[in-house]
């Protein structure tokens, strides 16, 4: 619930919220060659190849089943490949997902279709703060930075830390 009179944090969180918005309806409408959660997952393995599907649900507080289904996408689509034995044996005993345990990595394909999302996204932020001087977006960067690693040292918070992509 928010305060009857808005304060700068509301305005803060309004705006970070338009953005994230409007930066996913964009990834949709134009030629991005992946959706926000497929760049996302993408970008989580290719930072930490070996990374099972149940940390990431764990990471990022998402169900796992749900999380199962991405991942089986980005398999079919040969994106991604689950490899080495399963080391959850509980999870396979239990009829779930053997890829929940097995390490995960992205493909070749996957890597060059990840390098395409990033320069589609950077060129499309690049376009946004034409005319912003440099010292401007240096200080955003900067205060991005601040509001990350706070987010990052939240007790119980399993990011990954200050990696900017977290």
């Amino acid at each position: 619930m928010t305060d009857p009179v808005p304060t700068g944090i509301d305005d803060v969180y309004e705006q970070l919220e338009r953005v994230s918005r409007r930066a996913v309806a964009r990834a949709r409408r134009r030629s991005a060659p992946l959706t926000f959660v497929e760049h996302s997952l993408l970008d989580v393995i290719e930072a930490e190849p070996g990374r099972r599907a149940i940390d990431i649900a764990a990471e990022f507080s998402l169900n796992r089943s749900t999380v199962s289904r991405q991942l089986a996408h980005l398999v079919e689509l040969g994106l991604i490949v689950a490899d080495g034995p399963v080391d959850d044996v509980s999870a396979e005993a239990s009829g779930h997902d053997a890829r929940r345990g097995q390490r995960l990595s992205v493909t070749p394909a996957g890597r060059d279709l990840l390098a395409r999302s990033v320069d589609a996204n950077r060129a499309a932020l690049a376009d946004r703060l034409r005319g912003w001087r440099e010292t401007e977006v240096d200080a955003l960067a900067a205060s991005l930075r601040r509001l990350n690693s706070a987010y990052a040292e939240t007790p119980g918070d399993a990011s990954r830390g200050g990696d900017p992509r977290g």
